[in-house]
């Protein structure tokens, strides 16, 4: 469409949320409108009996998986590996039973229960500490996976009961029965009380999310069982029968219900709560929900330790949703094409109803439609849209009509969908009179398993004129001009389309706003062939920044801007001399080798500046310049992939000068006394990759892996001179 045609658009949740809905569901996030859903266990009684005894899951950092058992008093540790559920050792009990040594050669008879006393709740810190919740002792264990010791035993206080602990960086956050609020302890100090809002006492369980969030469960296993996020109280919502709560990123958060019970599943963002489609937990055992290092939710179940899948929802037949008022600007406006974006499976369809009116109809008197099911969508979100005009006051419309694919994509000029976008544009006239104001309504049909999406809608408000221009003897009939002003829009479709691409055929000349396969042509005005290996955003981001990275190639910082174009992060180039004397060699021809040090008197690579006099080289140029060559390294702060380092490589090979050498180093291996540790330059304080704990049959020892763990370090404000740390 022109600039000459301007449009109204319905698009994101905020805007679909000023819509009537009726059968339709509104996933805020993305925008996106479907047919409303349920569960088939939504449509059966809920389980009878008691809520489940509570439990715990925890994962280390080397992806191993605790889990506690109440009843028999032992904490399980099991390998877990993402996507592979045989094949892994067997689950083992962490904790021996305890001795007596009153019974000397003879052994108790075996009860059937460990050594802990109603572990409820467990949770593993950045620093490999378990912690064990025993309900029955009124305390939480510390103990050091690494060297199989308990650290300390943190006392909750008299007759008070912990139940549930989430770990966050070096503290773990616990739910405590008799205390109100959460407390919180280190390894080494606490247990105190945590601020929490005043809405959040007595909880029984918390969970943490990556980013530090948490929120925690009020009323488990009742009714009004309650989802509390503590950093907005105003956000709670009600769960009928949550047992336990687990986030899945720093925005969802699952909901864990009564064994047989699907898991609800939310978005929490600020000022609203959008539900989400739940997930399905085939034999869960009641004992509480974890979030796997891979991002998905893991419970116990009789077979072991499983993921839950999506739940395989049932959808409405049909819904409806009908657009806010979209405003023209002026009356008696004759309005264009309608354009939706949408994703219409097999079996599924969807089509469009319009009416127009230049009255705008804001009296309260007037009914708008009902909202459907709008808050399965989302919790305590008003419906904004204005109300529809009365259907008397409404000449006679046209019916429902159907949507046409457009064979050439999006209307928009030269806009491409992104890779694996399910969105594709569809295309109806908008068959209403004129009128300042247009409601547009979409009628969504599916099966019980699919359902069409409606990712965003278009309507220009000025249609063409071209019935205007045509004999008056062909419009006379109604029914003729009704055709003929559908069949001319397809004529005015592809002359409006062209139109707007010359209009702004400026945009090919944008970096950052041509199609990608456009950028080849463009780059080719700069003499530069793009490298397929470049991600697109490099590549966008190296043509608009070709004429300074050409004026400045093959010095520091043009190499270094290359390269950090590429690699989107930081480089470090250093220069060897920087950390050595100087050598001496020339480049030239091959007569008698020899050094001039004087700056200025000539082109040379290295030398000993200040003597007077040429310094006789040992062996040919090419040794010479192999050995006392302008040498430089590139510090990288990551692990790069063998793509990478290629593409490194070439963009060096091309742009660095001639008479240098260069190395390209990366910074995962950590640092290493006496080999290149230069705190500033080569290496960088903090956490690496570069080492992992040796798995045999997996690392080679000495290259990517150590055994074992070193003592624990210094960290300012978790250790303690003399205990943890020394000074010598």
């Amino acid at each position: 469409m022109s600039t000459l045609r301007p449009f109204a658009l319905v698009q994101g949740g905020d805007a679909w949320s000023r819509a009537s809905h009726s059968d339709t569901f509104l996933e805020l996030e993305s925008g996106t409108v479907e047919l409303a859903w349920s569960l088939p266990e939504d449509e059966g009684d809920p389980p009878a009996g008691p809520a489940p005894a509570p439990g715990g899951l925890a994962f280390d950092a080397e992806c191993r998986l605790y889990r506690s058992d109440p009843e028999r008093g032992v904490v399980h540790r099991q390998l877990w590996s993402a996507g592979r559920a045989s094949g892994l050792p067997a689950p083992v009990e962490l904790f021996d039973p305890p001795g007596d040594a009153r019974l000397g050669d003879f052994a108790r008879a075996d009860s059937g229960r460990g050594p802990l006393r109603r572990p409820v709740g467990v949770a593993v810190d950045v620093d490999d500490r378990l912690y064990v919740a025993e309900a029955d002792a009124g305390c939480i264990r510390v103990y050091d996976l690494w060297s199989r010791r308990l650290l300390r035993t943190a006392r909750t206080g008299p007759g008070t009961r912990p139940l549930d602990l989430a770990a966050r960086g070096r503290e773990v956050l616990a739910t405590v029965e008799g205390v109100d609020g959460l407390v919180r302890l280190t390894a080494r100090e606490g247990p105190e009380p945590l601020a929490v809002p005043p809405e959040a006492i007595a909880p029984d369980r918390v969970a943490v999310s990556p980013g530090g969030a948490a929120a925690v469960l009020l009323g488990a296993g009742t009714e009004g069982a309650m989802v509390l996020p503590l950093d907005r109280p105003r956000d709670a919502f009600f769960v009928p029968r949550a047992t336990d709560l687990e986030w899945e990123s720093d925005e969802v958060l699952a909901v864990a219900r009564f064994p047989g019970e699907p898991f609800p599943r939310f978005r929490l963002t600020p000022g609203a709560v959008e539900r989400l489609q739940p997930l399905v937990a085939r034999g869960y055992d009641g004992l509480g929900i974890v979030r796997t290092p891979e991002g998905r939710i893991g419970y116990g179940s009789a077979k072991g330790f499983r993921t839950a899948a999506a739940a395989r929802v049932l959808y409405a037949r049909e819904g409806t949703v009908t657009t806010f008022r979209l405003d023209a600007g002026e009356y008696q406006a004759e309005w264009g094409r309608v354009f939706l974006d949408a994703c219409i499976p097999a079996g599924t369809s969807v089509r469009i109803h319009s009416v127009s009116t230049d009255e705008s109809f804001d009296e309260p008197a007037l009914a708008r439609r009902p909202a459907g099911n709008l808050l399965k969508a989302t919790v305590r979100r008003p419906d904004l849209s204005p109300p529809m005009p009365p259907l008397s006051l409404l000449p006679d419309e046209p019916g429902w009509l159907p949507l046409h694919r457009r064979e050439t994509g999006r209307e928009l000029a030269w806009a491409r969908p992104e890779p694996g976008d399910p969105f594709v544009t569809y295309e109806a006239p908008v068959m209403a009179g004129a009128g300042r104001f247009l409601w547009v309504s979409l009628e969504l049909k599916g099966t019980r398993h699919a359902s069409p999406r409606v990712g965003s809608l278009r309507v220009e408000h000025r249609g063409h004129d071209h019935l205007r221009r045509l004999p008056r003897t062909f419009s006379r009939d109604e029914v003729d001009a009704s055709f003929l002003q559908r069949y001319l829009a397809i004529f005015d479709g592809l002359v409006d389309e062209l139109e707007t691409r010359a209009a702004h055929r400026e945009l090919l000349l944008d970096p950052h706003g041509t199609p990608e396969d456009m950028l080849p042509w463009l780059a080719s005005f700069l003499g530069m062939a793009l490298d397929d290996r470049w991600p697109e955003r490099a590549r966008r981001t190296l043509v608009a920044e070709a004429a300074w990275l050409f004026r400045f190639r093959g010095t520091l910082p043009g190499l270094r801007r290359f390269l950090e174009i590429y690699l989107d992060e930081p480089v470090v180039l250093l220069e060897q001399f920087r950390l050595r004397g100087m050598g001496g060699a020339v480049l030239g021809d091959r007569g008698p080798a020899a050094s001039r040090p004087v700056l200025g008197g000539g082109f040379r690579v290295g030398g000993a500046i200040g003597e007077p006099g040429e310094s006789p080289l040992e062996g040919t140029p090419e040794d010479a310049f192999a050995t006392h060559a302008h040498r430089f390294a590139v510090l990288v702060r990551g692990s790069l992939t063998q793509e990478q380092l290629d593409v490194v490589g070439h963009v060096l090979e091309v742009h660095r000068p001639a008479h240098t050498l260069v190395e390209v180093c990366t910074l995962g291996s950590g640092m290493r006394v006496g080999r290149r540790l230069h705190v500033g330059l080569t290496s960088a304080l903090g956490r690496t990759g570069g080492f992992t704990t040796l798995q045999l049959g997996t690392w080679a020892l000495g290259r990517e892996a150590v055994v074992g763990r070193p003592e624990p370090g210094t960290f300012p404000g978790a250790s303690r001179l003399g205990a943890s740390s020394r000074v010598g």
